[in-house]
């Protein structure tokens, strides 16, 4: 099973307020797509890094992939202006010998290889997978005057994560479908649904989840402290 995983670094970070993208900021002195990268580059299923950087920013990107991964082969290519523009740019830039792709968020940095693997062995049984986690929370449905309609049952209900895994040209056919059609999706198993294709859930953890806010990363910061794996700070991607 080869894989060439798609690492999407292309956000301008505009909720965060940040004067750089949050994937290049410090967390635990490297740049937050740096845990990322070397996650992945430990997995002997990747076969091919794909990162996919703000087109003013891909000089920065290579230097990062240059420093923090040692086993994979790696392209940098640039973004488009929406998330689903950048997974289509990387996907683009597989290697046309590997079958399937993973695709990652950067901005999920702390995401495990073990969790990886395990995507991708339930991808390969059944067609595509993700990461995702149960809804704890009660739910409720909300009209437009801030009113409760309903209550929904969260038995069912998962939220997704990253990677989300599947076949290459199931995932080429998707975004045709979409550019055809003008179908706007958050994520790559929604792309795949509308085309057909079975997706399974493996159950991700808490703290996986998608850095957004400056609380986000400081939530993050003290996770990976914590875990004894702090390096020197970067003092140039520190600045907020």
């Amino acid at each position: 099973m080869k894989i060439s995983a798609i690492i999407v670094a292309a956000g301008a970070g505009i909720r965060f307020g940040a004067r750089i993208p949050k994937q290049f900021l410090a967390l635990g002195g490297r740049p937050v797509l740096a845990w990322s990268l070397e996650a992945f580059d430990r997995s002997k299923l990747i076969s091919e890094l794909i990162v996919v950087a703000p087109p003013s920013d891909e000089g920065f990107a290579i230097e990062i992939t240059e420093k923090w991964v040692h086993r994979v082969r790696v392209k940098v290519v640039p973004g488009g202006s929406t998330r689903q523009e950048s997974v289509k740019s990387g996907l683009d830039a597989v290697d046309p010998g590997i079958e399937w792709v993973a695709v990652h968020d950067a901005a999920r940095p702390l995401v495990t290889s073990t969790q990886i693997e395990a995507v991708c062995f339930m991808a390969r049984e059944v067609g595509a997978a993700i990461l995702a986690v149960p809804v704890r929370d009660t739910v409720k449905v909300v009209d437009e005057d801030g009113l409760i309609i309903r209550s929904q049952d969260r038995s069912r209900l998962y939220l997704a994560q990253t990677p989300q895994v599947c076949r290459k040209e199931d995932l080429q056919s998707a975004y045709k479908l979409a550019e055809v059609k003008g179908i706007k999706a958050t994520d790559e198993a929604g792309l795949l649904e509308i085309i057909g294709v079975a997706v399974g859930v493996v159950e991700g953890s808490s703290g996986n989840f998608k850095i957004t806010t400056q609380e986000d990363l400081k939530m993050a910061e003290v996770r990976v402290t914590v875990h004894g794996v702090t390096t020197p700070v970067l003092p140039q991607l520190t600045e907020l």
